[in-house]
């Protein structure tokens, strides 16, 4: 059993991802630009937005370790943050940011994370994976190494990657589509973390 069920960094929580997060997921999994890089694509309804979170759940995913990223309810967004009705809805204490987790375990964990559009350029996703990984270690001793995989055009996903301590490992041409992208097929990058031999402790 997982032995964490929360983690917090100096600007967010980390909380196992519920039922209730959904209109949040949805915010981010509704917007066509924000899941662009993802081959599952846009939901069109809440309802989507439910039943794909829905397999990131624990009775459907009971090895997964998913998150939901919360910025912290004792942080205020800086006066420089950009100031529109959607951004202050996401950046406010409390506001639903993104998510980060395993989505899959088998036959090597991956990883994955998405995040409100409003919430780019401010370092949340590193903050966010660099925290979950220290989580994931402790939560899962099973398991010895992380997989993630990006499109190798998604600049933004490789370098937070990178500083998490994710090395690269291969290109694999041509293995996926993306209808809406030109060129429509794709080819990603496979980045691997292991397990530290000294292990940081969760806050």
């Amino acid at each position: 059993m997982p032995t964490k069920s929360m983690a917090q960094t100096p600007r967010l929580q980390l909380v196992r991802l519920a039922a209730h997060h959904a209109p949040g997921y949805d915010a981010i999994w509704s917007d066509p630009i924000a899941t662009r890089w993802s081959p599952h694509g846009r939901c069109k309804t809440l309802e989507a937005s439910e039943k794909w979170m829905a397999e990131l759940l624990p009775d459907v995913n009971p090895l997964g370790e998913n998150y939901a990223v919360i910025l912290r309810s004792d942080v205020n967004p800086s006066n420089d943050q950009r100031e529109d009705p959607e951004t202050e809805t996401v950046l406010r204490p409390g506001g639903f940011l993104g998510w980060v987790g395993t989505w899959k375990s088998e036959p090597i964990p991956e990883v994955g994370f998405i995040f409100h559009r409003s919430t780019w350029g401010f370092g949340f996703a590193t903050e966010a994976l660099n925290a979950f990984i220290q989580l994931y270690w402790q939560a899962r001793p099973q398991f010895d190494v992380l997989e993630a995989y990006c499109d190798a055009e998604n600049e933004a996903s490789v370098n937070v990657l990178r500083k998490c301590g994710f090395t690269f490992e291969e290109r694999i041409e041509g293995d996926y589509v993306l209808p809406w992208m030109e060129p429509s097929l794709r080819s990603s990058l496979r980045f691997q973390a292991t397990r530290p031999l000294i292990e940081t402790p969760v806050p």
